[in-house]
């Protein structure tokens, strides 16, 4: 592994922000950049908004933009506050956030604490302890507890999550501590048990301190609400409910690295000139063809085997030719093999 992520060692955010994209990518209601005043759209749309994270808004079909556009909802609040990703878990009742940090190195001591506290935790407890009203839609204003109890969910998970230690391995409490800004998490995750004791709305129901792990009642509601450090693979298993190795993120299984991020970054220029792309062409195909679909299936399921490959790129190019237009080819690219590349990106975020 340390031969394919050396070159992020110089270039955090752009692994960062590839990371993130490929554990949104990883579960169906699992998406990016997720803001507290856009909580309603995301309960409600959560498709459009991963779409909207992953492809931008130039992404969206003109129908999608216009839900996004007309939305019922307003928002009350007096703070916003982002999350990198979240994951709706429907058929547990939950919401799970996470704030990523690459390494237990990365972002400082005073970034690792403003996590918990005046930045983005510390917001989430202020919001819980006074039942502020933060959302309307027609005549009635939701509180955060009352916006999650009406679309039925009974469990509201907030965590930090660090990814790998300094040698790009699972990270650990006890890395964190040798390595890392340990301490700052502790003094945050202090921080945010003094709130909570000087609550007379809230109460802690469980902790471990050592762990920086808490979980909160209300005595008003009937939602649970769990705050905490994850450390590598732990990431994962709160984010998906099933084990997927962190490791596995920094790695493609069909091609190497480079392709996905040529691929990625060709694929963005052309969105923002055209409206679309190969990607969207495709995936929009995708859902108006079964035989594509079972070709796509198929592809995936041979982990990109040159026979599948080319059965799909053929398909296509037979069938749906006009489609894919050459303003959307990149300068000196032939047109099946770039089509190729971009199936195999995909292949790899769909397995």
């Amino acid at each position: 592994m340390n031969g394919v992520t050396s070159y992020y060692h110089h270039v955090q955010g752009g692994r960062g922000k590839y990371i993130e994209k490929k554990i949104a990518s990883s579960f169906e209601t699992c998406s990016l950049d997720i803001e507290l005043s856009k909580f309603p759209f995301w309960l409600e749309h959560p498709t459009i908004h991963k779409k909207k994270g992953i492809f931008t808004q130039q992404g969206l079909s003109p129908d999608e933009k216009k839900i996004l556009r007309t939305i019922e909802w307003d928002w009350l609040g007096d703070r916003d506050v982002s999350t990198d990703v979240g994951s709706i878990i429907q058929d547990e009742g939950s919401v799970v956030l996470v704030e990523l940090k690459n390494r237990v190195d990365t972002g400082g001591t005073a970034g690792r604490r403003e996590i918990w506290t005046s930045e983005k935790f510390g917001i989430f407890v202020e919001y819980l302890k006074s039942n502020k009203k933060l959302f309307r839609k027609s005549d009635r204003e939701y509180s955060l507890p009352e916006l999650l109890e009406s679309f039925n969910i009974k469990t509201f998970e907030i965590y930090i999550g660090v990814l790998f230690d300094t040698g790009d391995r699972p990270a650990t409490v006890e890395s964190d501590k040798t390595n890392g800004f340990y301490s700052s998490s502790k003094k945050g995750f202090q921080y945010l048990q003094k709130l909570v004791k000087q609550s007379s709305t809230i109460k802690i129901i469980n902790e471990d301190p050592e762990n920086l792990q808490m979980e909160l009642g209300l005595n008003y509601s009937d939602l649970k609400v769990k705050i905490g450090a994850l450390y590598g693979d732990e990431i994962t298993l709160k984010l998906f409910r099933k084990s997927l190795p962190v490791s596995n993120l920094l790695l493609l299984r069909y091609d190497d690295i480079w392709l996905s991020l040529l691929i990625t970054i060709e694929e963005r220029a052309i969105l923002l000139k055209h409206q679309k792309n190969f990607t969207t062409t495709f995936l929009d195909l995708l859902s108006r063809d079964r035989d594509l679909r079972i070709k796509y299936d198929a592809v995936i399921n041979s982990e990109c085997r040159e026979t599948e490959l080319n059965a799909i790129v053929v398909y296509l190019l037979n069938k749906y030719a006009n489609f894919f237009e050459d303003k959307m080819l990149p300068a000196d690219k032939n047109k099946a093999e770039y089509l190729a590349d971009v199936i195999q990106v995909l292949c790899a975020a769909d397995a």
